[in-house]
């Protein structure tokens, strides 16, 4: 697939990913690629059409079971059983607050990633620098929000799908199988698959629990030589 521009090709390559993954599924391929004029091309797998997994899917109706939708209004003690239950399984879990918080830690609402901030207060072990170019200890307090910037160089404007998760959280308090793209922390850009938990009390902070199976994601874009977050 061609595109005229690269501000094009990235938005192709971000917004409709899960489409041009199908595509690459259905004919039997390896993956999309988006190409654009005198740039390095976006190269979207196979393997971000996770709907098709029927492991994957296995695990998300688990996941939502009547046992574990009650974490809206879970306690502390019901999300650090979570934790251990996850971690038995061999799932990511990292909590994020859902809340956007100033650099004094008042809420606020802002489009721009870096004026706002959405700080990690947890990501287990089985998040390895393989899979996101940091240790799972390096996230406790950053700020996610910059992993959401619309592009590599776009400190002004949100990924679309940032919204689309918080709408469904505000929604449902859920949000299986969520496909999105973040940039990590090293600048590349990844495809991954979360099963997102809206929890009103975590310590005080209304919070994402997302849980994820190490393998569910893909590499987009690689890193740039020099790393800008």
């Amino acid at each position: 697939m061609s595109a005229p521009s690269h501000d094009e090709a990235h938005e192709i390559a971000t917004v409709e990913s899960e489409k041009l993954a199908k595509w690459a599924q259905n004919f039997s391929r390896e993956a999309t690629v988006v190409r654009y004029p005198g740039g390095k091309p976006y190269r979207i797998p196979a393997e971000m059409a996770m709907q098709t997994d029927g492991a994957h899917i296995g695990m998300a109706k688990n996941m939502f079971s009547d046992r574990n939708l009650n974490l809206v209004g879970a306690d502390y003690r019901r999300i650090l059983e979570l934790l251990m239950q996850q971690k038995e399984e061999g799932n990511i879990v990292i909590i994020t607050s859902n809340v956007t918080r100033d650099e004094n830690g008042n809420p606020i609402n802002t489009e721009n990633p870096t004026s706002g901030r959405d700080i990690c207060h947890h990501t287990n072990d089985l998040l390895l620098p393989s899979r996101a170019s940091w240790t799972a200890s390096q996230f406790t307090g950053y700020n996610y929000r910059r992993s959401w910037r619309r592009g590599f160089d776009d400190f002004e404007r949100l990924n679309p799908e940032y919204h689309r998760l918080r709408e469904a959280l505000a929604k449902d308090g859920c949000a299986p199988n969520f496909e999105y793209t973040l940039y990590r922390p090293d600048g590349a850009l990844c495809s991954y698959s979360t099963s997102y938990f809206l929890c009103n009390d975590y310590c005080g902070d209304q919070v994402r629990i997302g849980i994820s199976r190490p393998q569910d994601w893909s590499l987009i874009e690689s890193a740039p030589e020099l790393a800008i977050v």
